[in-house]
C-alpha cells in the first residue's frame, strides 16, 4: 500500500516513517491509578516529510520533541491517531520523535490497567498490560501495527517494596526522586502487541534453568506452593519446543506471571508472559484432570508463541487465525508429550465439535478475511480462529507425516525469522519441504479450507452392485433449505477399508473405491479430518459391536457426534439418535462418553418437564452399566481418565438421570471432602459439587457462596462461583445473577458466571431477562471481548417465545467488536428452535411408549 492510500485508510498507519527503537519510561501510581511516562522513539524515514503519525488512544499528550525541536501535535480520538507537524522538514534518514504523557490505570483490564487483590483485609494493587490486539496505543505513543517490529528498552520508576518485571531481565536499579527506577534489556525486534510490563506487590519462585533460559513464576503473595505444576510443564514445553523448532528461543528470560484480573486467558509478550491465576497456579493434589490439562494447554499455548508469532509475526490483523491456529495445535502437541497417558489428541476432538457447530452455520465466515478495524481484528479471537484453525492443521499433518510438517514449519521459521509474513508464507515453506519427496499440493489444499467458509460433509455409498464404495461432498449446514453457493474442498480422507488404509483427495468429483462383499469401511479414519461423515445404510451396517471394538476412541466419537448433528439438521430422527446411544452401552472410553454426554444433554433440551421425567429413566440405564463397572473407590495407579470418567458418569447419574442413590452419595462424599481435606478423590469432589447444586437448597446455596470466599485455590474458587448457576430454583438462580452483578466476582468471571446461567435448561429464559435488564451495566463494567460470551448461551433457548425476544433485542443492540460471532449465536437459536419444533412431539412419544 502506498503512502497516500494509506492515508485514506483510518485504521493503517502510512509507512513512510519506521520505528527501530523505543526507549520506554513509566512511573505508575498504584495509589490513585494514573501513570506518566515518556517515550523516545527511533526511527527511519523513507521520504521528507512535515508529516509523523503514530497511534494513541486515552492517553494525554503533554509534549513532543522532534530531533530535539518542539513540535506541535494533535489527536484524533476517533482514529485514535498522534499527528505531529515540523516547522522544517525531514530529509529522508533517522528521525528522534521523543513525547511525554500522562495516563490512567484503566479498569477494563486493556492497555495499561489496574489489578487488585486482597492479603489480610488489605487491597492491594497491580498495575499491568494486555497489548493484544490494538491496545499498546493506551499505555504509551506508538506505531501499533503488527509490522512495525522495533526493539524496545522499558524502565519503570517504581515505589520500593514493589516488583517491576518487563520482556527483558533486569539490568540496571537506582534511586531516583524517593523511588526505583529500574531498567530492562533491550527485547529482540518485536510487534508493540507484545509489550508487556507489571509492577506489583508481588513475589517471584527461584528461576529454573531450562536450557539455558531462565524461568520462573511471578504470583501475589501467599501462592507459591501452587506454582510448582505450571514450572514443570513450562520447562517440560520449553524444551519440547527449542527441539521441535529447531532454533533456541530467541530472548533472554521467561517470566510468567499470574494475574488476579486479566480478560484474556493468557498472553504470549516476549518473556513476559500474563495469565489468569486459574490458567497457572494450580494444586495437583485437589485439582482435577481438566483442570490440570487446562493449566498445561495454557502455558504450552503460549510458549509456542515465541517462536509462531513472536519470532515470526503475521504482517496485519487478518493473519492472526494463523498464529493462534498454529499454538492452538502446537499446544496439543507438546501436552501430549508431556502426558502421553492424558490422550491429549483424542480429546482434542471435542474441542474441533466446539468449530463444526459453528461453521455448520450459513453466518460462519472464512478462517482468514479482510481484516480492517480494531473491532473487525477482535471479532477474530473465536473457534474458528483457535479450534478449526488448529484442526486444519492437525489435518494436513497427518496427510503429509508429522516429519515432513515439521520440516515444512522450521525451514518457515527460519527463512523469516524476526520478519512479519502472510499465510501463503506457511504453505509455501512446507511445499518446498516436501518437494523432495513426491510433493504435494499444499497451497491449493489449504487455500480450498482458509478461504471460504463451512465444511464438507462426505456421503459414502454403494455402487456397482457392492464393488465399490463412493465418496462425494457437499456442504454440511444445520439449515438444510439455505440458498448458498456450491462449494467444494481439497479434503484429505482417510479411509479403512477392511484391514487396509486408503489415503485419497477427494475433489468436486465423486471418488469410488474398490471394496469386498463384506468389508466394513471407515471414513477419516484416524478421525483427524474436518469434515462430517454420512454413511449408506448398508454400510452403516457394516459398522457392528465388532468393528467399533476395532476402531479407534476418535473413530466411535465421530459416529456419536456426527449422528447427534445429524439430528440437528433434520438427517436423523432424535428417536433413533437414542436408540444408537443404547448401542454403547458398553462403551468404557471417556471420549466417547463426552460426546454421548453432549448428546444427552442436547435431548433434554427437546422436552418439556413432563416429558423430561420420562426421558431420565434412559439416561439410568445407559450410565448405570458403565458406572458399575468402573465403581466409586478409584483403585491404586489408576490413570487420570479413568477417574475423570467416573466423574462424568457420575454427574451424568445423579443430575440427567435424577438417581436419588447416587445424591445421596454424592451429599455424603462433598461433606466428607470437607471435614476431611484429600480424602476424596479430586474428580469426586467435583461431581458432587455439581450434583448436590443441582439438587440443593438454601442451605447448600449459602454453604457454597462460603466455600467460594474461601476458596485455598483458583480452581476451587471457580469451581464453586460456577456451581451458582447449577441450583434448580429460579429464586436461586436470581440470587446468582445478582451475586455476578456484586463487588465479589471479579468482571473477569462474571459474564461467564451468567452465560452459565442463561445455559441453565429449566430457568435459562429468567436469567436472560436479568442480563437484558443489566445490558447497559455489563457493558460498562465487563471487559469487551467477554460480552459477546456471556451472552452465547441464548442460542439454547428453544421456545418460539425466547426466539421472538432475543432476536428483537439485538436487532436493537448490536455488539460491534463481535459483530459475526452474534449473527451466528442469533442463526444457531434458530436452528435450535426449529430441531425441538421438529423432534419434540416424536421424541416425546418415543418416550411414552418406551
Amino acid at each position: 500500500m502506498t503512502r497516500s492510500e494509506n492515508d485514506l485508510d483510518p485504521h493503517r498507519l502510512p509507512r513512510h516513517v519506521l520505528p527501530t527503537r523505543y526507549e520506554v519510561e513509566l512511573e505508575p501510581d498504584l495509589a490513585d491509578a494514573t501513570f506518566s511516562g515518556r517515550v523516545v522513539i527511533s526511527a527511519e524515514t523513507t521520504e521528507a516529510t512535515r508529516r509523523i503519525v503514530l497511534n494513541v488512544a486515552e492517553i494525554e499528550v503533554r509534549q513532543v520533541f522532534v530531533d530535539g525541536v518542539p513540535s506541535p501535535f494533535s489527536i484524533d480520538d476517533e482514529s485514535e491517531r498522534l499527528v505531529i507537524g515540523t516547522i522544517d522538514e525531514i530529509a529522508p534518514g533517522p528521525v528522534a520523535i521523543d513525547i511525554e504523557f500522562t495516563g490512567v490505570l484503566n479498569d477494563k483490564l486493556r492497555g495499561f490497567y489496574r489489578s487488585t487483590y486482597r492479603d489480610d483485609g488489605v487491597e492491594h494493587v497491580i498495575a499491568c498490560t494486555q497489548m493484544q490486539a490494538t491496545d499498546c496505543r493506551r499505555a504509551f505513543p506508538c506505531f501499533d501495527e503488527p509490522d512495525f517490529k522495533a526493539v524496545f528498552s522499558v524502565t519503570l520508576v517504581v515505589d520500593h517494596g514493589l516488583l517491576a518485571v518487563s520482556n527483558g531481565p533486569e539490568i540496571d536499579r537506582h534511586e531516583r526522586d524517593g523511588k526505583v527506577a529500574v531498567s530492562f534489556a533491550d527485547t529482540m525486534p518485536m510487534s508493540t502487541y507484545l509489550v508487556a510490563f507489571v509492577v506489583g506487590r508481588l513475589d517471584a519462585t527461584p528461576a529454573i534453568d531450562v536450557g539455558g533460559v531462565p524461568m520462573r513464576i511471578v504470583h501475589v503473595p501467599g501462592k507459591a506452593h501452587l506454582t510448582e505444576f505450571g514450572l514443570d510443564v513450562g520447562a517440560a514445553s520449553l524444551r519440547w519446543f527449542t527441539e521441535y523448532y529447531g532454533i533456541p528461543y530467541a530472548d533472554a528470560k521467561i517470566d510468567m506471571i499470574a494475574l488476579p484480573d486479566f480478560a484474556a486467558g493468557a498472553m504470549e509478550n516476549v518473556g513476559c508472559i500474563t495469565y489468569r491465576e486459574s490458567l497457572l497456579l494450580v494444586d495437583p493434589a485437589t485439582s482435577t484432570q481438566v483442570e490440570r490439562e487446562l493449566v498445561a494447554d495454557v502455558v504450552s499455548h503460549e510458549l509456542a508463541h515465541m517462536w509462531f508469532g513472536d519470532l515470526v509475526t503475521m504482517k496485519w490483523w487478518n493473519g492472526i487465525w494463523l498464529n493462534e491456529a498454529f499454538a492452538t495445535f502446537m499446544e496439543v502437541a507438546a501436552v501430549d508429550a508431556y502426558r502421553p497417558d492424558w490422550e491429549r489428541w483424542t480429546s482434542f476432538s471435542l474441542e474441533r465439535s466446539v468449530a463444526f457447530e459453528t461453521d455448520s452455520l450459513v453466518a460462519t465466515r472464512s478462517v482468514e478475511y479482510e481484516v480492517r478495524t480494531p473491532e473487525d481484528c477482535e471479532g477474530m479471537f473465536d473457534v474458528l480462529t483457535y479450534q478449526k484453525g488448529g484442526a486444519l492443521l492437525r489435518m494436513l499433518e497427518q496427510y503429509l507425516g508429522p516429519e515432513r510438517f515439521r520440516e515444512g514449519v522450521r525451514r518457515y521459521l527460519t527463512t523469516h525469522s524476526y520478519g512479519n509474513t502472510e499465510t501463503s508464507d506457511l504453505w509455501d515453506s512446507i511445499e518446498e519441504a516436501v518437494a523432495d519427496d513426491g510433493g504435494e499440493p499444499v497451497r491449493l489444499i489449504m487455500d480450498s479450507w482458509i478461504w471460504q467458509p463451512g465444511f464438507p460433509l462426505v456421503s459414502a455409498t454403494l455402487v456397482d452392485h457392492g464393488a465399490r464404495v463412493r465418496l462425494v461432498q457437499q456442504r454440511f449446514l444445520f439449515d438444510n433449505e439455505a440458498d448458498v453457493p456450491h462449494q467444494s474442498w481439497l479434503v484429505p480422507v482417510h479411509l479403512r477399508v477392511g484391514d487396509d488404509e486408503v489415503r485419497v483427495l477427494l475433489d468436486d468429483e465423486p471418488i469410488e473405491i474398490p471394496i469386498s462383499d463384506t468389508d466394513a469401511v471407515i471414513v477419516n479414519a484416524g478421525g483427524h479430518g474436518f469434515y462430517r461423515v454420512a454413511y449408506s445404510p448398508e454400510l452403516l451396517a457394516r459398522i457392528d459391536r465388532r468393528v467399533l471394538a476395532a476402531s479407534s476412541t476418535v473413530e466411535r466419537y465421530n459416529l456419536v457426534d456426527d449422528a447427534w448433528n445429524a439430528v440437528v439438521a433434520g438427517r436423523l430422527p432424535a428417536a433413533d439418535y437414542l436408540d444408537l446411544l443404547s448401542s454403547f452401552v458398553d462403551e468404557r472410553e471417556l471420549a466417547v462418553w463426552q460426546v454421548m454426554a453432549n448428546g444427552i444433554r442436547g435431548l433434554g433440551r427437546l422436552l418439556d418437564d413432563e416429558s423430561y421425567e420420562r426421558f431420565r429413566p434412559h439416561v439410568r440405564r445407559l450410565v448405570e452399566p458403565a458406572l458399575t463397572d468402573l465403581g466409586w473407590e478409584p483403585t491404586p495407579g489408576e490413570d487420570d481418565l479413568r477417574g475423570k470418567l467416573r466423574g462424568l458418569l457420575v454427574a451424568l447419574m445423579a443430575v440427567n438421570g435424577g438417581d436419588s442413590v447416587t445424591l445421596e452419595r454424592c451429599r455424603e462424599l462433598l461433606r466428607r471432602s470437607h471435614d476431611e481435606p484429600n480424602s476424596v478423590h479430586p474428580e469426586l469432589v467435583a461431581a458432587s459439587t455439581t450434583v448436590v447444586a443441582a439438587h440443593g437448597d438454601t442451605a447448600d446455596y449459602d454453604d457454597m457462596v462460603e466455600r467460594f470466599r474461601n476458596a485455598d485455590t483458583p480452581q476451587e474458587q471457580l469451581r464453586y462461583l460456577y456451581a451458582l448457576a447449577e441450583f434448580d430454583s429460579s429464586e436461586l438462580l436470581q440470587r446468582t445473577c445478582e451475586f455476578a452483578l456484586g463487588p465479589e466476582v471479579k468482571t473477569q468471571n462474571a459474564p461467564f458466571l451468567l452465560g452459565r446461567c442463561i445455559a441453565h435448561r429449566k430457568h435459562g429464559h429468567k436469567a436472560w431477562e436479568f442480563v437484558r435488564r443489566h445490558w447497559s451495566d455489563a457493558n460498562e463494567r465487563f471487559p469487551s471481548n467477554t460480552i459477546v460470551r456471556m451472552i452465547d448461551p441464548v442460542k439454547l433457548l428453544n421456545t418460539a417465545d425466547s426466539e421472538t425476544d432475543v432476536q428483537a433485542f439485538f436487532a436493537e443492540h448490536p455488539i460491534p467488536q463481535a459483530a459475526k460471532t452474534l449473527d451466528q449465536i442469533l442463526e444457531r437459536q434458530r436452528v435450535n428452535v426449529a430441531v425441538r419444533r421438529r423432534e419434540e412431539a416424536g421424541i416425546t412419544s418415543y418416550l411414552t411408549r418406551s
